[in-house]
């Protein structure tokens, strides 16, 4: 069956439909009221701007960025003593992406009876978050 020139612009509309409700999405998320600029996130942590950006680069913190200038940082990455969970590491190295650990921790997972991975941080099931971060991980490696 041959692709028609109608077909093809069809699927380009559709693919600029998904991209802009994808930022969208994006804007809507980094601009929550957990999110807070490198500043505010180092001004939290009490630590320079310089090392939070080294921390996020190793992957020991959780910065995303898109739609918005900068990184921005959910306060919710840090447990009941204002520290980083101390798995973050093994997340983006399991995950590959900022966005795909975001994506782990804040939905819900049948394999975490229910739970988001956050919310199985929270109760100490950190291996748990970590084993459903390898499979995920494989599985779309």
């Amino acid at each position: 069956m041959m692709s028609t020139s109608s077909d093809k612009t069809k699927l380009r509309d559709a693919i600029d439909a998904a991209r802009e409700r994808g930022r969208k999405l994006s804007a809507e998320i980094l601009t929550g009221e957990e999110m807070k600029t490198s500043e505010e996130f180092a001004a939290l942590l009490g630590v320079s701007v310089a090392t939070m950006n080294s921390r996020r680069r190793r992957g020991k913190l959780l910065g995303l960025n898109g739609a918005v200038k900068g990184y921005r940082f959910p306060t919710w990455q840090l447990n009941k003593d204002g520290k980083p969970y101390v798995i973050l590491d093994k997340l983006h190295d399991r995950l590959g992406g900022s966005w795909s650990v975001y994506r782990l921790l804040t939905q819900h997972h049948g394999e975490l009876d229910g739970l988001t991975g956050l919310e199985a941080l929270q109760k100490g099931q950190d291996a748990r978050v970590v084993d459903l971060a390898e499979t995920v991980g494989r599985d779309f490696s």
